[in-house]
């Protein structure tokens, strides 16, 4: 049996850090949740003894009622983690407990108090628990699903480095100082928060540190309603991943082409891309640059797939919004790089949400809601692909799941670069059902929102002409005809773009878009 003030528990070929609060395997850490870690400690502490599950479950979870299924459940994911289906490490006596059944001796464990002295990965961050201002201790749940949930998202971010739940458990209730956990944990940013609840809402702060310096690089603010506590979790987890997922991209992408030690190479080229994709969106001039960047770093590595996801959207986008001068050029062009991205990563949440757009370019939107369902199932906070769902919906002619789809992604990220492509999509299923006093409202938000975008006009133009509001149509389109990123100028070029659909229902709603901005004032050729 292992000493009592070890820090430190080696069995088979696994090291249980207490001062760390991690199990390691060799040099990797293997995730657990807070209390399958405590439930494991527990077992390692008496390894060789038989823990009874009332025992077991007074050690983990004093003062509190809870019932065998907890503890289930935490065993099973101890046995997991431990690749343990066997039941060789951890053995269930039935009906009386468990017994942690292999040998158990102290290991050593990394001097804490050192620095961390090698390089810290690009994207690398620790999610400290979020604090919970409420005041109730019973009532923590909310702080730790919001921490756990986070730290979930923000690994599925590619090329992060996520420090474990476990680990940062141990920040819990200390005394913070942000450069001395970034030497600890070998991270470059430090994210911490709280929570605090009213009867109908909660409040959210979140804080970015670097933690190299301790200034803070990004900080928000918000409420959100709090009647639906799944719905409420779901909007605050997202609405911070895609979030801090931009502000990551950009503080990094910022470093890298301000550092003249870090060479222009492909990756750090395609990083800069990345940054003002994801800040921008596919649809504004500001995006020009990230594409001369992807061009850059595929020039030197064509399998950069950064590259080739931010290429592929700027293809297809350009098909999907009706501007495109050069449909089998574009459409080539964007399946090669979306092909390409999906054999250089097969399991790529960015490659299947550029691959479901390129499908939509192509009319395929069954199997580009496939495509992006896919991507979020790997990536649940990434908003583009509902995009797709909602466009592929659109060309499916079912307009009220285009305005659930829009009104979702709105709700999980308010302030999203797509947010007017959102509420363009919501006004084009008002358009498709007719009720044109609806689609003018809506059109009127992203062509606010994003001014320099071409199809939001010409569609608020084509709402209010088929709403009988002629004069502001004609404003609208005279608008549309004076932006220098307009390429479709005439309804002969309009009506010879080839239909994304071919439903009955959608050829009607092409008809009524293509007599609105005839009445609009468009030039006929």
């Amino acid at each position: 049996m292992p000493e009592s003030d070890s820090k430190a528990y080696g069995f088979e070929r696994y090291v249980l850090d207490l001062r760390r609060g991690c199990l390691r395997n060799a040099d990797r850490e293997v995730e657990l949740r807070p209390k399958s870690f405590h439930v494991l400690e527990y077992l390692v502490k008496n390894a060789g003894r038989l823990v009874a599950k009332e025992e077991l479950i007074k050690a983990v979870w004093p003062h509190v009622v809870v019932t065998d299924e907890s503890l289930t459940r935490c065993v099973s994911e101890v046995r997991s983690a431990l690749d343990d289906s066997e039941q060789q490490i951890i053995r269930t006596v039935p009906r009386r407990g468990y017994v942690l059944a292999v040998p158990v001796v102290a290991a050593s464990t990394p001097d804490q108090k050192a620095p961390f002295t090698g390089d810290r990965p690009r994207l690398s961050i620790v999610v400290l628990p979020f604090a919970d201002l409420t005041g109730d201790s019973g009532q923590r749940y909310l702080a730790d699903a919001i921490t756990e949930g986070l730290t979930a998202y923000l690994s599925r971010i590619r090329d992060s480095f996520v420090i474990a739940r476990s680990t940062a458990s141990t920040y819990q209730a200390r005394a913070l100082d942000v450069k001395r956990i970034g030497r600890e944990l070998g991270v470059r940013y430090v994210l911490e928060g709280s929570e605090q609840r009213t009867a109908t809402r909660v409040r959210v702060n979140v804080r970015l540190v670097d933690a190299a310096s301790g200034v803070h690089v990004w900080a928000d603010q918000f409420d959100v309603d709090s009647s639906d506590l799944f719905q409420m979790q779901d909007a605050i987890v997202t609405r911070l991943a895609r979030a801090l997922h931009i502000e990551l991209a950009e503080v990094e992408a910022a470093r890298v082409a301000q550092a003249r030690s870090i060479p222009a190479d492909a990756e750090n080229l395609a990083l800069r891309a990345e940054a003002i994709f994801l800040r921008y969106g596919a649809n504004r001039p500001e995006t020009e640059g990230a594409y001369a960047l992807c061009e850059q770093a595929l020039e030197t590595d064509r399998s950069n797939l950064r590259a080739l996801c931010i290429l592929a959207m700027r293809f297809a986008f350009r098909i999907t919004s009706a501007q495109s001068t050069d449909f089998d050029g574009d459409m080539r062009r964007a399946e090669e790089y979306a092909a390409r991205a999906r054999a250089a990563d097969p399991n790529s949440y960015q490659a299947h949400q550029a691959n479901a757009r390129v499908l939509l370019a192509r009319s395929r939107p069954e199997e580009a809601v496939a495509e992006a369902e896919h991507s979020l199932s790997l990536n649940p906070g990434f908003i583009p692909a509902y995009l797709d769902l909602a466009t592929a919906n659109l060309y499916l002619c079912r307009p009220e799941t285009v305005i659930d789809y829009a009104r979702t992604a709105m709700r999980l990220s308010p302030a999203d670069p797509y947010v007017d492509n959102f509420h363009a999509h919501a006004g084009r299923a008002y358009f498709m059902q007719e009720r044109y006093d609806h689609a003018v409202e809506s059109m009127r938000r992203p062509v606010a929102m994003n001014p320099e975008f071409p199809l939001h006009h010409r569609f608020l133009a084509a709402s209010l002409a088929q709403n009988g509001q002629d004069v502001d149509a004609h404003e609208a389109m005279k608008r549309y005809l004076s932006l220098s990123g307009t390429k479709i100028r005439t309804v002969a070029a309009y009506a010879a773009l080839p239909p994304p659909s071919r439903h009955r229902t959608y050829l009607l709603y092409r008809k009524h878009l293509i007599e609105g901005v005839t009445k609009a004032g468009m030039p006929e050729k």
